[in-house]
């Protein structure tokens, strides 16, 4: 499962950086920002880039139709 997460994240990321016109300042380029800057793509990520994000705990919920949810907590 904790496979699937990730390749999921990374694709969210890649399709935001892809969909994006203002892109990811690279880190090494970064100069009065630590984080990462603020995108216009698909998803709008701003704040932390994927090497930064922890994932903590998942939350497992059950609908009265009998399907799981499944909540990412993720932490930086």
């Amino acid at each position: 499962m904790i496979n699937e997460i990730n390749k999921a994240y990374l694709k969210i990321y890649a399709e935001e950086e892809a969909s994006a016109t203002i892109k990811t300042i690279p880190i090494e380029k970064r100069t009065t920002l630590y984080n990462r800057n603020d995108t216009n793509g698909k998803y709008g990520i701003w704040g932390h880039d994927i090497e930064d994000l922890m994932l903590a705990q998942i939350e497992i919920y059950e609908t009265p139709d009998k399907k799981l949810i499944l909540a990412l907590i993720t932490e930086s």
